[in-house]
Formats: C-alpha cells, sequence, structure tokens
C-alpha cells in the first residue's frame, strides 16, 4: 500500500508541469501595449529586461498584431550582433510626430536600463572587471519627450535603478528629476557577498583600485559588507561585523502596497540600488530599504550624507501614473521554462534557493513578479482593449 502511494506521488509531481503548461495553453491572451527601453543588453539572456518579458510571456500579455513579445526584438536600445558588431534602435531616431503616435499606442513604457554598454564589454580584448568609456548609452533628450508625451496621454511610466546615472548627461538628470519630482543623491550600494579581492572574481577591479587609491593602497577587508560608490568616484566600504550587523539590506513595504500588490512586508535585497530623496507631496514612498548598520556605520553614512533608511519604491498616481524602482529590480535571472506555466508561482518555494542570500531569483518570485503582475493588470483594465472585451 504505501510503495503505491508513493508512485501515485511520484506520477501526480511529474505530470503537474504538463498539466499547468495545458492550462496556460487555454488561458485568454491580452492585448496590452508595452514598451521597454533596454540600454544594456549584451547578449541573448538579456537580463537587464528578461523579468519583464517573462511576466508579459507569462500572463498571455500579446502585442497590437496579436503576437507574442519577443525578448530579443521588442525593446529599443543596443542590439547585440556577431563578430563585436551591434545596431542601435531608439528614440532618437524617431522624429517629433513619430514619439507622439508611440505614446498614444502604447499603454506602459518600462525604462529598464539606460546605462548602456561600456568598451570592456563588449570589445573581448579588453578587461571586462575594469572600467572603461561608453560606446552607448544614457538617457537622451528623446527617452524624455517619451516620458512627457506618455505623460500627457494619460499611460503609466515606470523607470528604475541608474536611469539618469552615467552616462547620462547632467541636463537630461536635471530634466528628469522636474518632471517627476524626485532627486538622485548620486549614491549607488550594492551589497556584497565577499570583499576578498582574491577569493571573489566578481568584484569590480575598479573599485578596489580607486579605493585603493585613495586610501594609500590599503584594502583591509574579507568579510561580506557593502559597497557604496557616488558618481563623483568617491568610494566608501562597510563590513559585515564593524560598520554591518548584517551585509545585506532590507525591503519593508508600507501596509496598503503589501495588501494591494500582494508583496511581504520585509524582504531582502542582494543588489544594486540607487539613493533618492523625494521632492514632491504628491508622490508617494511606498517601500523603504533599511540598512543594516551599527553605530559606527550609521556614522560613516551620516557623514557622507547617505542615510540608514530611503525610498525603494517611489509612485506617483495623483496627476498622471509613474513608479520609480531604487534598484537593479528587472534584472534576475528567471528561467524562461518557467513562464508557460499556469499558477507556477504556487511552487516558487522550489525555485529559489531559500539558504542562498545571494540569489536573485527569490526577490523576483516573492516581490517584483506579483507587484508587476497587479500593475500590469491595473493598466490592462484601464486599456481600450479591456473596455472594449478582447482577448485572444
Amino acid at each position: 500500500m504505501k510503495s503505491r502511494l508513493i508512485l501515485l506521488f511520484i506520477v501526480v509531481f511529474l505530470a503537474t508541469p504538463l498539466w499547468m503548461r495545458i492550462a496556460w495553453e487555454f488561458s485568454p491572451e491580452k492585448k496590452l501595449n508595452v514598451l521597454i527601453v533596454d540600454k544594456t543588453v549584451l547578449n541573448a539572456n538579456s537580463y537587464k529586461h528578461r523579468s519583464i518579458n517573462w511576466i508579459l510571456d507569462h500572463e498571455k500579455y500579446v502585442k497590437a498584431d496579436a503576437s507574442f513579445y519577443n525578448i530579443n526584438k521588442d525593446y529599443f536600445g543596443f542590439f547585440p550582433k556577431d563578430d563585436e558588431r551591434y545596431e542601435i534602435r531608439d528614440f532618437d531616431n524617431l522624429n517629433e510626430p513619430e514619439v507622439d503616435s508611440m505614446a498614444l499606442a502604447n499603454d506602459v513604457a518600462y525604462f529598464a536600463d539606460t546605462y548602456g554598454v561600456l568598451g570592456n564589454e563588449w570589445y573581448k580584448h579588453l578587461d571586462r572587471n575594469d572600467n572603461s568609456g561608453s560606446i552607448y548609452g544614457g538617457l537622451s533628450e528623446k527617452d524624455l519627450m517619451m516620458m512627457r508625451r506618455m505623460r500627457e496621454a494619460g499611460k503609466l511610466v515606470i523607470a528604475e535603478f541608474n536611469t539618469i546615472g552615467f552616462p547620462t548627461p547632467s541636463e537630461m538628470r536635471k530634466r528628469f528629476e522636474e518632471l517627476y519630482g524626485i532627486s538622485w543623491t548620486g549614491w549607488m550600494l550594492r551589497s556584497i557577498a565577499s570583499l576578498d579581492t582574491v577569493n571573489n572574481p566578481d568584484l569590480p577591479r575598479w573599485i578596489v583600485r580607486t579605493y585603493k587609491q585613495a586610501n594609500s593602497g590599503r584594502w583591509p577587508f574579507k568579510q561580506a559588507g557593502m559597497l557604496c560608490v557616488h558618481e563623483s568616484g568617491r568610494i566608501i566600504i562597510l563590513e559585515e561585523g564593524k560598520e554591518l550587523t548584517s551585509w545585506i539590506p532590507v525591503i519593508n513595504a508600507s501596509s496598503d502596497f503589501q495588501d494591494e500588490m500582494n508583496v511581504p512586508g520585509q524582504l531582502i535585497y542582494p543588489y544594486w540600488m540607487d539613493v533618492w530623496t523625494n521632492n514632491n507631496d504628491s508622490n508617494k514612498i511606498v517601500a523603504r530599504y533599511s540598512l543594516p548598520v551599527t553605530a559606527a556605520g550609521k556614522n560613516m553614512l551620516t557623514n557622507q550624507g547617505i542615510p540608514v533608511e530611503f525610498p525603494a519604491i517611489i509612485r506617483r498616481d495623483n496627476g498622471f501614473r509613474f513608479y520609480y524602482f531604487c534598484g537593479d529590480f528587472a534584472d534576475n535571472p528567471t528561467k524562461f521554462r518557467f513562464a508557460q506555466l499556469e499558477g507556477v508561482a504556487k511552487l516558487k518555494f522550489l525555485l529559489y534557493n531559500a539558504i542562498d542570500k545571494t540569489d536573485r531569483n527569490r526577490f523576483f518570485w516573492e516581490f517584483y513578479l506579483p507587484m508587476m503582475q497587479r500593475i500590469l493588470a491595473n493598466e490592462y483594465k484601464r486599456s481600450p482593449n479591456y473596455k472594449k472585451g478582447l482577448i485572444f
């Protein structure tokens, strides 16, 4: 009897993905026009906007021609080709009437990444861990024009980490800040599992080199910690056990945002963040980062003008709709083979390593996915296609 139950469990377990795929195939397609901007695409993995396309696929949102979104084609920005060749397709290639038309045609604009591509990232003979000049990137005047036109048309704009950082010109940065009533402090932070230059090859060499140049050639760090990098080149290092009680910060969501978006009240966040301030009372800070600092760490940050709590998500609903995600939220190593499985989020506990704090899949499954599902569902309900009852 026991062996039969075990066999039945195995059969059901193995058959579950098949039924989930069948359920996905029979769920309706929904037309939603989403404009994605990603200027930092180095290969077909497209990590910087991968999570967005995963959700579009999973929720069966389709384009105006009823076809599914293609992660390697349906965006604006940098398009890699073979033999170190590339193509650029962005708003700068459009005239003003074309930008106006595109703003009217789309329901959502998502600026996933405008950092662009550095020479050492693209040309194989250069060291990827060193720093170099930019060959493409930055928020442009036409990007801002698209944002304004989307705002005027009552459409949602989402932007996130590094939208106005290097290599965006200072004038474009100022105009973005004025447009949305928020300001970037110039600081970027990232938790890192090891500050040991020997045992952690992912530690950016340019950060180590810059720090050494300013500190008599010293790099006295071995433990986990946090990198604090200012746009001016100033670098502050916090180390676990000294300036940090824990090397990884947390996101705290407001109770209203938790209920609306079905996200947890608190979750660790292991990747890049940028430090912003809110300048407009009509904006709402619906989630905040909290840095786990000691008294020494708090003093160090305060001396540099870095708060120990700062916005993680800034939202605007009054007058126009806008989100700024103060982190590299869309950059997650999600597996596309799970996208076309209906109800796969119920198995999320199997899809990330709950022990490994560096696993960014945890943030995707626990926070980003439910939040973006609801954000896109709300925009779909506002779209003309929903009002017409169009499904495919």
